[in-house]
């Protein structure tokens, strides 16, 4: 089986109305096809969630024991990780408390359960937490006392804080083993900052903040509405720097479909979002990729209130490209490049921005996030950086070379969906 079929088979395994077919002819765990596919349902974040689809539905499953048994593996390992970072998680809120300060939890342990019903199934890589701009250095006091540490404290944007680095990072790491170093991301505000495209939410409130739990551990969270916005707003922005986690879109499905008959919440979202253009494409966007993937139902609410938005060109580009863009390794696909103009309205910002992609900066290169005080790093990381920055850039390469075919691709399917679209309008 082809690396694109058995994505193919694992996406059709997910859906509303899953279909398992596929499953019984996953390539081999030993072939080179296998450990391919493997590692793409490690990034995608979709391994846990296939294997509790997997689990539910036994009697209609046909999968090996060897997939079986090392996606248990997987889930065995990550819980371990779960409570190691649980444990973290109440030590930074018991810390911010302590010292009089409303840190709300942004995405992480507080999409449970309206997003994942069960934290073992997700795995996380940091912590979020949104703050008052007036609130900042104290914060960041805070997570120092915590041993985090940042290489830019910002009072407008995102800072990140990381604690020391004792190992040295690879490609080849085990990503649901317990955490060599943590990281916390403070925001200011709901929205992470672009160069390209700026949308702007009220500042938080202490009105705005209401009291969740996760595994006993109380917490500062978000009303689901904004907790629903925040994460359409994460997975665009992700998906404009070329990949974006598939479980991200999982999620949101699945909180679609536990709310879908809440008219009341998509009526509170849709007064939340605002009636701009630029926030109703966005969630045209990432709500009909959504759909085509894994077949989840967008409330009416929502779907009437950005329709408009849809235009010819985002059209063409979910009907003939989301999904080979969707199922792409990481560190994702060129083809989205196309959707630009849909976005990012200036031509200036638009050129910006399609040059950064096709000529990415250094700090795109990197194999981890730089701390405040950073030591002189040894061989051995130096050595596995410059693999990382070999693997990144061969990846790179391969999708400047296929561009052109991808352009030409892009214009015939641009081509028929004005036409069409100019036949519906008359």
């Amino acid at each position: 089986m082809r690396d694109g079929n058995a994505k193919r088979s694992v996406l059709r395994a997910l859906k509303r109305n899953p279909d398992f077919g596929g499953l019984a002819s996953l390539p081999s765990l030993g072939s080179k096809q296998g450990g391919r596919l493997l590692q793409w349902l490690d990034q995608s974040g979709l391994a846990l969630g296939l294997l509790k689809c997997v689990n539910d539905h036994a009697a209609a499953v046909c999968l090996c024991n060897e997939w079986r048994d090392v996606l248990e593996a997987r889930k065995k390992r990550n819980a371990a990780r779960l409570q190691d970072m649980l444990e973290e998680f109440q030590r930074l809120n018991d810390a911010f408390r302590s010292r009089g300060i409303m840190a709300v939890t942004l995405k992480g342990f507080s999409l449970v359960p309206d997003f994942c019903e069960d934290p073992s199934l997700r795995h996380q890589t940091d912590f979020d937490f949104l703050v008052r701009p007036g609130d900042v250095d104290a914060a960041a006091a805070v997570l120092g006392s915590c041993g985090y540490s940042t290489a830019q404290l910002s009072y407008s944007g995102e800072s990140c804080f990381t604690t020391p680095l004792h190992h040295v990072p690879s490609r080849a790491d085990d990503i649901y083993a317990i955490q060599h170093h943590r990281q916390v991301d403070l925001h200011v505000s709901l929205t992470e900052s672009s160069p390209w495209f700026q949308l702007e939410f009220s500042q938080l409130a202490t009105q705005a903040a209401v009291p969740m739990s996760v595994a006993g551990i109380s917490f500062d969270g978000l009303s689901l509405e904004t907790r629903f916005l925040v994460q359409v707003l994460h997975a665009f922005r992700h998906s404009f720097r070329s990949w974006i986690r598939l479980s991200w879109l999982m999620e949101i499905g699945h909180c679609m479909e536990l709310h879908h008959d809440g008219s009341d919440l998509w009526a509170r979202l849709v007064e939340r979002a605002g009636d701009s253009l630029p926030i109703k494409r966005i969630f045209t966007f990432i709500l009909s990729l959504t759909h085509r993937l894994f077949e989840s139902r967008v409330p009416p609410a929502i779907g009437n209130w950005a329709a408009e938005t849809m235009t010819p060109s985002l059209r063409a580009w979910l009907d003939r490209f989301s999904e080979d863009w969707a199922l792409a390794d990481w560190p994702g696909s060129l083809s989205n490049l196309f959707l630009a103009s849909d976005f990012i309205a200036g031509a200036m910002l638009r050129r910006e921005y399609l040059l950064s992609r096709l000529i990415p900066k250094r700090e795109r290169l990197t194999i981890e996030v730089p701390a405040g005080d950073q030591p002189e790093r040894p061989i051995a990381w130096q050595i596995q950086r410059w693999r990382y920055v070999v693997h990144r850039t061969g990846v790179h390469l391969g999708d400047l070379i296929r561009l052109p075919l991808e352009r030409w691709r892009w214009q015939r399917a641009l081509g028929s969906a004005r036409a069409g679209f100019d036949q519906v309008q008359s």
